[in-house]
């Protein structure tokens, strides 16, 4: 399972996520793109859907991680934490979201946020830090 996190950690950082977020999301405009992507993300990965995931992500993301890559890894994610049940907002700073992402088996710490085109930048699980 550490290896998940570790592989994980280094296949979805593509920008770093490790700012300390607010405890409630602000509502803001961009706090709401952003869970309207952080929606269709877990929708996409429940329906088994790597394609559809792929094609909201940003060019800087496609530059340093491959549709294969994207569908290994978020097949193992699904084979070892089962369906991603829920999504709790934990708030938003510098632009990346943090999420509670409840999984069958196990709850992370999901960060996202978008590039200037609207597409996702940062797409990263974690352990869960309470």
């Amino acid at each position: 399972m550490k290896r998940l996190f570790v592989l994980l950690a280094f296949v979805f950082a593509s920008v770093a996520a490790s700012a300390q977020t607010t405890d409630k999301a602000v509502a803001s405009p961009e706090a709401a793109k952003l869970d309207s992507l952080a929606k269709l993300s877990q929708q996409f990965m429940n329906n088994n859907q790597p394609d559809s995931l792929y094609a909201l992500m940003g060019a800087t993301f496609k530059q340093n991680i491959s549709l294969e890559k994207m569908k290994e890894v978020t097949g193992q994610l699904a084979g070892q934490l089962g369906k991603w049940v829920s999504l709790e907002p934990r708030g938003v700073q510098n632009g990346i979201a943090r999420y509670k992402a409840v999984f069958a088996l196990a709850p992370l710490d999901f960060y996202i946020s978008r590039d200037k085109e609207g597409k996702i930048e940062t797409f990263l699980f974690k352990q869960l830090q309470e």
